[in-house]
This record gives structure tokens, C-alpha cells and sequence, in this order.
């Protein structure tokens, strides 16, 4: 009676029973999910911290203000008496021009810090509507007004990205710190030498650059330094003239040391800088460019100038005055910010035409302010319309009102564009109050304006803030003077933050500790520690990991987490929040700004800080202290310094650690309190982590979830390090035993045989082989073992498999084809076995080509009559493509290194169908080839040995075989192999570990059961930790290289590299123990272990999975390609167009009907429903 197939449950019960608990399984696993991320949304309410209400920075001053105003702001007259913006005094000639269309925008760009982005974010805006840009890179300072240049790299790469046409200009100035020089400019100018030295190096640097020209602005010249300021720009010019080079200059609008008309023959262009009617030097607030001032002073400039020479410059900034703290230039989103946290009104000045508003400060101090906006623009540029100058200026690109841009681009006399009613909440972060506590007080919100317009002259004669444009602002809050709180990032760390609490708790002082969420989870009791000890716990993300724009759920995620897992360890929540990577107290980037918003939203209070140790840095511990006590005794009233940063993770804290001490007893040497992040916020510990009341339960359920994560992600580390460590281990002992089998394999001899003509029979089975079962005869033929016969089974193929074999071997007499219905290969293989006359058999898959002497060195074996089978050397023979080179490689570097390790412990796992040699006694004792598994060859090789016999390998016994070249057929065939190497592995159990079975129970089976099962299941998940680690920190050093902490990473990848190093060395002993290789496949190793690889993970779970379910794994259907040849044969080509290869030395053969009809009849009493097979 036949067996049935190991694991194979034709009735289906199996596979429906675990079906049925895998989807108990999964609706467990969901559900748990689902009660885990509920309990992460619907956490305890804890309500969200608020700042004292004297930190509030402006307020809305309500009664009128004491300062005096000029006569430009006195009280708003009717709107009758508002000024015409064209002047009656400018006729027709005067006003117009040969110019047409419409003037070219020109546009300040200045710095005034290395670290203000305020420009170039206005410039990045601003760029599509600029023609010309004059950047200050050029000035003209110290004893002999030596020239400096500082050209922004960042700024020419957006040109050339962006706008490559825009003409770029920079402005000369003698501006020395904050303070224009003029006698050192009137020095200079008054030397021939030092103007000349200073001519041909501007001109240099122009051409050097490729710039169009450049803009002159000197401001402050003495009034007896005008002649000889002509005389060097009269020079310049004719030095510029030749390059094709625009020379401009920039005058003050009203002053009367200036002769205009002069200045403008000896330049192309005249820069009036229309505004400062009031500025900081005044003590009376008053308008900035006032249009009856304005109307004025350009008449009288445009009376001698050409304006097809002219440029008239607008300016978009206001002043803010005040009795208490002086005056100062604010741009104009910071009068916006001002005024909408005051929530003061704007009031637009009807006869100066110049908005205007008051407010007071929290410390009582009030304040005016008065600027220009979208609409003064366009009043101005409509008067100056008239005149049809050259172009427009804007002074200065980032404290504009970026609604200006819809005004200067524009035709001649165009009336109000209505985006001007409109005016986006701005690029830049504003700035309220002082100190290291963070609030974010608004967001970027667009704001608007009603305007009222003038039918008879287009002019625009009110205009009322409906909605205040909000840029980011920051509300910053400081502590009491002396307080001071240490903070530590990147905690907790078992290596470092013990020692750091221990320090603390002699020291008596207490710490702020933002802990990563991921880092807690790996160490709960570090963090319970720390609330126990009267410390300060904040959030600083799960992952640190900072989220820009576009990513409010991984925020959510990162924050959510975080908290409550905190939660279910202390019983506490967590309301302060450090982002990840903020350095300061300024936070200006996206990076750092959105997971501020989105903490804000949660709840979270900001902690910023003004003192950095730079402990990541790894410096010597007293530099550490030195430096943290400079930059506290730096501290300004504008600038804060009260928050220190210092790490207790995130790598190498050694220093830090042995710097605290010492820097506890050096800060309260110099007077200062230690206390922590909520004091200098004015909070108490409790309100910055509240104790939780309510049910416990969820927290529970987190901290349980939380915890049994981690577990698994310690675990996955670890079997990382010992997949690595086992595959390291066992690459060495192979390429150790194989070394040893080839010394062995050099210095025996076989044994002698007892007839040395023995008669040998070859099995071919054969299924729908017509491609390639005459090659396989003809090369078995071709031997130099002449005493054989050749049996082939042809089982029940449908295609002219047996036609071929009877046209091309009908006579020869060494040949039997026997005919059968279709049972499977290892029926084919008893039916041959039946059949067989001699005493050793050797059995071929029929697309496998052997060399002549490959039978000799079979047979030559079994001399020993403790020999039971012999495998040979399989090698692919047709290397065609990618996918048949890798199996190549795997061949040799895998397969045939591991059969010659194990020989040397005397052992073997596999004798290969494709190339194997067989005692007939063993296999009739053994019941033939067995049918109940599909690798019947690793079956009867495993079977064999557990009898008492040998399993040899001979690696001069070399057969060329097919392999699958195309993806498809090679999984097909993986997984047959697969499933069937589990069910052998599974029906000979009882041999594992059994001291009796020697090196086959003990050796080679329990390594298939780890390597080829175990770490196969694993290794996906290994390898997505491994990716994990790399993008993680690919991630983490692209964005901030700086504070990278390579420390995991490098040790994995030293591990995997050694891996690596090993695989690449084990290849090469592989290639040098067989003869002929080809070398160059070695160069495919790793890639084909990194892609290979993740083939066999899905193979080896493709098996596993069939094996639980009881299901049947078919042979599937084989495409030949015939592309193994080799050497020696002659081939003749049928009439069917097939190339068939045959035998050099013809022979006589014999063709037995009575064997065929014999055969059948047997056949068809064995028939059998196996899977058909190639």
C-alpha cells in the first residue's frame, strides 16, 4: 500500500482548523491595536499650560499717548482737505518722457546679522518682480577705508536658479559697524592713490563676479568731501564704461549739501531715497514719508533731473518710538505683530497719508509707531508716475509689506491692483519679549484691508485694517535674575543617566530631563527614578525625530506616545516640550517651528535655552564649564541666558558627567539658584506634571504595549547580532571542514573492485524532456565507462519525448526507453529500479549533461561495501542571464561547499538527482526510491546512512545541468525543494541529536533545521531592522550630521561587514577547491546575497506555510531552454529542426518490445496521483 505524502491532507481539515485560529489571531490582534491606539488618543485631560499674564508683551494702550506729535501727525483733517496725488504744478513737459511701457523694480538687499534670514526669506519671495537687485556686499571701512567684499554664495545660487536674468548691482558703502564714517570716507576720497587702488579693485570685483554695475550709497559725507566724492565717481565711471558697467548713485531725497543736477552728469543713474522724513534720531514720532513732504521734494528733484535717469526708491519699514526705551526701525511684519497683540487700531493719517498706531509693554512703557505699507507705496509711485522715471526702489527687501510687489510691477499710471486689498501674514518669525520659555502667539494668517479710493484721481485716500496679517511669533518668557535650570537631552541612556542622578541627588540640585519617548520605553525605571527624586521630566519626542510642515501625525504620534507611556510609568503627564535639534531660543525654520505649533495645540509649553554646553562636542570637562559660564555672563536684558543644555544620552557622555559636578559647584560659587524649566516659567512641578486621577487601566494597557514592544525590539537586536555571529561562525567552519575533505580527497584512493567491469545501470526519467533528453543520452553514452546500460523513463509525457529517443537510439543496444503513464519522478525511479540489471545505479535528471569520466568516478566507489550512495559535483550549464549566473554562484559557493564540509565529518545531506550513484542491495533493502516526499533524492540519501551505510561525495564526478532562467520557474522549483527538504527533515526526526547516527544527527540535520528553517523565518525581520537602522540614520545625518550619534549603527554594520568580508573570503576558497569556475561570477556574490536571499525568505515561508496547511506543493510545468552543451560530440539536426548530440564511436544497440509491453503493464498498476514533474 502506498504511503501518503509527508504533511500533504487531502481532506482540507487542516488547512480550514488553522485558518479559523489565524483569523481568531488577527481579530485578537486588531483589536488590541485598536484598544492601544484608543487609549493613546483618548488619554486623561490634563489641562495645557498658560504664561502669567504680566509675561502678556504688548498691550492695547487706550488712553492717548504723552508723546507729542508733529505737525505731520496732528489730528486727521476732513477728507476734502486730502492732497491731489498728481501735482497741478507739473505740466505736461515736465512730466513726461521718451520713456514707455513701465519702470523697472529695483530692490535693497542688506544683512545686518551673519545669522538674519529675514532677507533672503523676503527675497525668495520677491525674486519674480526684482529687475535689478542691489545687494550691500561692497564696503569702504577702517583707517585707509580698505574694501571689503562678502558676496552670499546662497543668494547668487537662487539667482542663477531662479531668476539667471536679474541684474545684480551691489551697493557700496562706508558704513563702519553701525555707523556711517564720514571723515575716513572724506580722507580717502581726498587721496588720488587711494582712490585709484579702490577703482580698479570695484572694478575687478564687478567683472570677477559678472555683475551689471553697482549702486554707491555714502551717507554722511562732510560737506567739503562733495567735490572730490564727483571726482572719484566721474573716475569710476570712465573705469566702468569700457566693461559695459551701470554706475548708480543713491542719494538722501531732501538735503541741500547735495548738488543733484551735478552729481547726475557723472553717473547713469540717480537713486532719490524717498523716505526717513522722520526717523530714530528724532525725538517726536512722526510720519515716515508723508505725502505732502514727499510731493514737495520730488517736484524740486524732478525739476533738474532726467527721469530716464532716475530711480526713485520707496520705502517699506516703519519707527517705533518710545519715551522709556528710545526709538527703533521695525519691519513692517513686526508693526503687524505688535499691533495685533496689543490689538490696537490702525489709523491711517489723512494728511501725512502714513498709517500709525499706539501700544504700551507690559513693563508700562508706551509706545507710537508709524510706517509705510502697500498702499503709501502706491500713493507714492502714482505721484511719481507723472514723471515716468526709470524705475522704482525698494528699500529694503524683508521688512516690506509684501503686498508692495502689486505695486511696483506695473504700467505707467495702472490704477490700484485689488490684490492690494490683500496682504499674506509674511516669511519671517517675529520675536516678542525676552527669555527661553516658548510661545507661539500666531501663526501665518492673511490679512486684509478695506480701501477707499479717489474716482477723480485714482489715489487712494483711506485704508483700514480688517484683519492684521500675523507672520510666526514667538512669545518668549524669562525667570526670576539669578535662577538658572540644567536641562539634559536624549535621556535616559543606562550608561549615563544613572551616574548624572547620582551626582544630582549628592549635590542636592535638582535637573529638567526631555527624555526620548523610545529611550524610556528601554529604560522605565531611569525614568521613575528621576520623578522620584524631585526632578523635571519633559517631552522631547518618541524617536526624536523633528517633523517640518506636512506632518501633524507623526507629530501627533511622537508627542501622544511619548506622554503616555510616561503617564502609565509615573502616574504623572508631561506639559513641557523640547523640539528635537533646537539650539536656541529663536526657533526660525520649519523644523523647528511646526512641532512647537502642533505641541502648543497638545497642551505643551516650549523650553528653549540660551546656554549650550556643546557637550556633544566631546570636550575636556572644564572647557565645558568654561563655556557654559561665558555665555551666562554674556547675558543681556535683550537676551536672556537661564536655560543650559547639556545630553545624558545620544552617545558618549563620559565628559558630561564629569563636568557636572564641577559645574553645580561653580554656578552656585558665582550666586546662582539651581532650579528647574517650570520655575523660570513661573509654573510649580505640579503644573508642569500633573498628577493623574481616574481609572488606571488604559495605562496599563499602554505601558503593556509599550513595554512588549520594546522586548521585541531587543530581541530582534539581539538575533540580529546572532544571525550575524551564527552565520560568521558557520561560513568559517565550512570553509574549515572543506579544506580539510579536499586535503582528504587528495591523498585517498578508491577501493578496489571486485569486478571492475561491472555492469552499471543509468536512470533517466524523463517527463516532456524533447529538448533535452538526447543530449543527456548521448553525453551518458559518451562515457568512458563502457560496461552501462541506459534506462529512460518516460513518464507519460505529451510531447515527443519518446519519439525522439526511438528515432535517434532504436539501435543501440546499451539503450531501454520505457514507457508509463504519468505517476511521478519517484515512480519513474522504481520503475527504472525493477528494470535495472546492474549492481550500482546512477540516476540523471534528463537535462543534465555529464562529462565522460563522470560514471568512472561514481562507480569507482563502491568497492567499499559499506558505500551505499555517491554524490557528484552538480554545476549549472547554461549561464545564460543573471538568474542562471546566481544559481551558478549558489552551486559553488553554497550548495557544493557545504556537501564537501560535510564529507569531511563523513556525512552528506543530499545525493542530487541530477548527478548520483546508488548500491541496488541498499535500495531494495531500503524499498526503493520513496514516494511519499518530493526530494526523494535528500529522502534516500538520509535513509541510506540512518541503515548503516556510507554517503560519499566525489567532486571530479561533474554533471552540467539546466537550471530555470526565468524568476517564475525558479520559485516554483525552490519551493518544491523546499517543501520537500522539510517533509525528509520532519519523516527522520527521530535521527536528530541521536549520538548513534554520528554526524548526520548530530551535525548536519540540526544545521538545516537552524539555517536553512530557523534564521529563515527570522532573517526578514532582521533584515528590516538592518534597513531600519540605515534609513534611520541616513535620516538622522542628513538632516543633522552635526549631533549624529553613529554608535548602533556602526557596530551593526561592523558585524555585517565582517559577515560580509567572511561570505567574500568563503567564495573565493569555494571557487579555488573546484576546477574550471569561472571567477568572474564572484564579483555577483554580494549583490546576489542581498537579493538573492530575500528569494529563499519567501520560499522557505511559502513551504512552512504549505507544511501547517496540509497542502500539496506540484512540480508545475518546466520550460527547457537546451542551452547546456559540451565538448566532444558531434550534433546532427532532426527533422524537426532539434540539434541532438550524438555519441562519437558508434555501437550496435537492440530494441526490446516484450521489456516496453512488460514495463506498461507494471505501470499501470503502480499509477499514482503524484505531481508531474520536468
Amino acid at each position: 500500500m502506498e504511503r501518503k505524502l509527508v504533511f500533504v491532507d487531502p481532506s482540507g481539515r487542516r488547512a480550514r482548523r488553522l485558518s479559523r485560529v489565524g483569523r481568531i489571531c488577527a481579530a485578537i490582534a486588531a483589536l488590541s491595536l485598536a484598544a492601544f491606539v484608543t487609549s493613546l488618543c483618548l488619554g486623561p485631560y490634563v489641562p495645557p499650560l498658560q504664561l502669567r499674564e504680566r509675561d502678556m508683551p504688548y498691550r492695547r494702550e487706550s488712553a492717548t499717548p504723552s508723546i507729542p506729535k508733529n505737525d505731520a501727525a496732528r489730528p486727521e483733517p476732513m477728507l476734502s482737505h486730502v492732497v491731489n496725488l498728481v501735482d497741478p504744478h507739473v505740466t505736461t513737459a515736465t512730466a513726461s518722457s521718451p520713456t514707455t511701457g513701465r519702470p523697472l523694480v529695483a530692490g535693497f538687499y542688506t544683512v545686518f546679522t551673519k545669522d538674519d534670514e529675514t532677507a533672503y526669506r523676503g527675497l525668495s519671495h520677491a525674486l519674480p518682480q526684482l529687475d535689478w537687485l542691489m545687494p550691500t556686499w561692497l564696503r569702504m571701512q577702517g583707517a585707509d577705508m580698505a574694501l571689503q567684499t562678502s558676496v552670499d554664495a546662497k543668494v547668487v545660487s537662487l539667482i542663477h536658479r531662479e531668476k539667471p536674468d536679474l541684474s545684480v548691482l551691489p551697493t557700496l558703502q562706508n558704513i563702519s559697524g553701525r555707523h556711517w564714517d564720514g571723515p575716513g570716507l572724506a580722507r580717502a576720497l581726498a587721496d588720488p592713490t587711494i582712490r585709484r587702488e579702490r577703482i580698479a579693485q570695484i572694478v575687478s570685483f564687478l567683472t570677477s563676479n559678472q555683475f551689471q554695475g553697482v549702486t554707491v550709497d555714502f551717507e554722511g559725507v562732510p560737506e567739503d568731501a562733495h567735490d572730490d566724492l564727483r571726482r572719484f565717481l566721474a573716475e569710476l565711471s570712465a573705469s566702468m564704461t569700457p566693461h559695459h558697467l551701470r554706475l548708480v548713485l543713491a542719494v538722501p531725497f531732501d538735503d541741500d549739501d547735495w548738488d543733484y543736477a551735478d552729481y547726475a552728469k557723472v553717473v547713469d543713474f540717480e537713486l532719490l531715497m524717498a523716505y526717513d522724513e522722520h526717523t530714530e534720531a528724532d525725538r517726536i514720532p512722526g510720519s515716515v514719508a508723508g505725502m505732502p513732504w514727499y510731493d514737495e521734494i520730488l517736484r524740486r528733484r524732478m525739476s533738474e533731473l532726467d527721469p530716464r535717469h532716475t530711480i526713485v526708491a520707496i520705502g517699506s519699514y516703519g519707527y517705533d518710538w518710545s519715551v522709556e526705551h528710545g526709538s527703533k526701525p521695525v519691519t513692517f511684519e513686526e508693526t503687524m505683530v505688535r499691533a495685533g497683540q496689543s490689538d490696537a487700531t490702525i489709523n491711517f493719517d489723512k494728511t501725512a497719508q502714513n498709517p500709525h498706531f499706539a501700544y504700551s509693554e507690559s513693563d508700562g512703557s508706551r509706545h507710537q509707531v508709524w510706517f509705510l505699507d502697500g498702499v503709501t507705496a502706491y500713493n507714492q509711485v502714482r505721484h511719481a508716475d507723472a514723471y515716468r522715471p526709470f524705475a522704482y526702489g525698494v528699500w529694503r527687501i524683508g521688512s516690506e509689506d509684501p503686498s508692495i510687489w502689486t505695486v511696483m510691477r506695473h504700467e505707467y499710471g495702472a490704477p490700484a491692483n485689488p490684490r492690494l486689498r490683500q496682504i499674506d501674514g509674511g516669511v519671517n518669525v517675529q520675536m516678542l519679549g525676552d527669555g527661553e520659555i516658548l510661545r507661539v502667539a500666531s501663526i501665518p494668517t492673511t490679512g486684509s484691508r478695506a480701501l477707499r479710493v479717489n474716482t477723480v484721481n485714482g489715489g487712494i485716500e483711506d485704508e483700514h485694517y480688517d484683519v492684521l496679517p500675523q507672520p510666526y511669533a514667538i512669545q518668549r518668557v524669562a525667570g526670576a535674575p539669578g535662577n538658572v535650570a540644567i536641562t539634559f537631552d536624549d535621556g535616559p541612556d543606562v550608561r549615563w543617566t544613572p551616574r548624572v542622578l547620582d551626582i544630582l541627588k549628592a549635590k542636592k540640585a535638582s535637573a529638567t530631563f526631555f527624555v526620548i519617548g523610545q529611550n524610556m520605553q528601554a529604560s522605565p525605571s531611569l525614568v521613575q527614578r528621576m520623578v522620584n527624586e524631585g526632578h523635571e521630566v519633559g517631552n522631547h519626542t518618541f524617536s526624536h525625530r523633528g517633523y517640518a510642515e506636512g506632518h501633524g501625525l507623526a507629530m501627533w504620534w511622537q508627542l501622544a506616545s511619548t506622554q503616555r507611556l510616561f503617564e502609565a510609568l509615573t502616574g504623572r503627564s508631561m506639559r513641557l516640550f523640547r523640539p528635537p535639534y533646537l539650539g536656541n531660543a529663536e526657533p526660525t525654520t520649519s523644523d523647528e517651528l511646526t512641532p512647537m505649533e502642533q505641541a502648543q495645540s497638545l497642551g505643551y509649553l516650549t523650553v528653549g535655552l540660551h546656554v549650550d554646553s556643546d557637550d556633544w562636542e566631546e570636550l575636556p570637562p572644564t572647557l565645558i564649564v568654561k563655556r557654559i559660564m561665558e555665555q551666562l555672563s554674556s547675558a543681556t536684558s535683550d537676551r536672556h541666558a537661564q536655560v543650559i543644555l547639556m545630553h545624558d544620552g545620544g552617545g558618549d557622555r563620559s565628559r558630561t558627567v564629569a563636568a557636572l559636578p564641577l559645574l553645580i559647584d561653580t554656578l552656585r560659587a558665582k550666586g546662582y539658584r539651581l532650579v528647574t524649566s517650570s520655575n523660570i516659567a513661573g509654573l510649580s512641578r505640579d503644573q508642569s506634571m500633573p498628577q493623574l486621577t481616574g481609572g488606571t487601566w488604559p495605562l496599563k494597557f499602554i505601558r503593556a504595549g509599550f513595554l512588549g514592544v520594546e522586548q521585541t525590539g531587543s530581541v530582534l537586536h539581539w538575533l540580529l547580532r546572532l544571525a550575524i555571529f551564527l552565520g560568521i561562525g558557520r561560513v568559517v567552519l565550512l570553509c574549515g571542514l572543506a579544506l580539510v575533505d579536499r586535503i582528504r580527497e587528495s591523498r585517498r584512493s578508491p577501493p578496489t573492485m571486485e569486478n571492475g567491469d561491472a555492469l552499471v545501470s543509468v536512470i533517466i526519467p524523463a517527463y516532456n524532456e524533447e529538448k533535452v533528453v538526447l543530449d543527456c543520452i548521448s553525453h551518458v553514452l559518451n562515457s568512458d565507462y563502457a560496461t552501462l546500460e541506459v534506462i529512460v523513463v518516460d513518464d507519460g509525457s505529451t510531447d515527443a519525448t519518446a519519439a525522439r529517443i526511438r528515432r535517434h537510439f532504436a539501435h543501440d543496444a546499451r539503450v531501454v526507453l520505457m514507457s508509463r503513464p504519468n505517476a511521478g519522478k519517484a515512480h519513474a525511479l522504481n520503475a527504472g529500479l525493477h528494470f535495472a540489471k546492474g549492481e550500482v545505479l546512477v540516476a540523471l535528471d534528463a537535462d543534465t549533461q555529464f562529462e565522460c569520466n563522470t560514471i568512472s568516478c561514481l562507480v569507482r566507489w563502491f568497492g567499499d561495501a559499506l558505500v551505499g550512495a555517491v554524490a557528484g559535483n552538480a554545476k549549472v550549464g547554461n549561464r545564460t542571464n543573471v538568474i542562471t549566473q546566481w544559481q551558478a554562484l549558489e552551486y559553488i559557493v553554497t550548495q557544493n561547499l557545504e556537501r564537501r564540509a560535510l564529507a569531511a565529518l563523513g556525512t552528506l545531506t543530499v545525493v542530487p538527482g541530477a548527478v548520483g550513484a546508488w548500491r541496488r542491495s541498499v535500495l531494495n533493502e531500503l524499498g526503493g526510491f520513496p514516494c511519499d516526499t518530493l526530494a526523494e533524492d535528500q529522502d534516500l540519501t538520509i535513509a541510506v546512512q540512518k541503515a548503516g551505510y556510507r554517503a560519499l561525495f566525489d567532486s571530479e564526478a561533474i554533471a552540467w545541468t539546466e537550471v530555470p532562467d526565468r524568476m517564475g520557474a525558479l520559485i516554483r522549483q525552490r519551493i518544491r525543494w523546499s517543501f520537500g527538504t522539510l517533509q525528509c527533515l520532519w519523516k527522520h526526526r527521530d535521527a536528530l541529536f541521536r549520538k548513534s547516527q554520528g554526524a548526520l544527527g548530530l551535525v548536519a540535520l540540526p544545521q538545516m533545521w537552524v539555517f536553512q528553517y530557523g534564521l529563515a523565518l527570522l532573517a526578514p525581520l532582521v533584515d528590516v531592522l538592518l534597513l531600519w537602522q540605515i534609513v534611520n540614520a541616513a535620516v538622522d545625518y542628513t538632516s543633522h550630521r552635526d549631533q549624529f550619534d553613529s554608535q548602533g549603527l556602526s557596530e551593526i554594520m561592523l558585524f555585517y561587514g565582517v559577515f560580509l568580508a567572511t561570505d567574500m573570503l568563503a567564495g573565493g576558497i569555494a571557487f579555488a577547491l573546484e576546477k574550471r569556475e569561472q571567477w568572474h561570477l564572484l564579483l555577483w556574490l554580494v549583490v546576489q546575497r542581498f537579493c538573492y536571499r530575500q528569494l529563499l525568505y519567501f520560499v522557505t515561508i511559502r513551504s512552512i506555510a504549505a507544511a501547517w496547511s496540509g497542502s500539496l506543493i506540484a512540480w508545475g510545468r518546466q520550460q527547457r531552454s537546451a542551452t547546456v552543451r559540451l565538448t566532444g560530440l558531434s550534433h546532427e539536426t532532426d527533422s524537426s529542426g532539434y540539434r541532438l548530440a550524438r555519441a562519437n564511436r558508434p555501437e550496435r544497440t537492440r530494441w526490446s518490445s516484450a521489456v516496453l509491453k512488460r514495463d506498461t503493464t507494471h505501470l499501470h498498476k503502480t499509477r499514482s496521483s503524484i505531481a508531474r514533474f520536468p
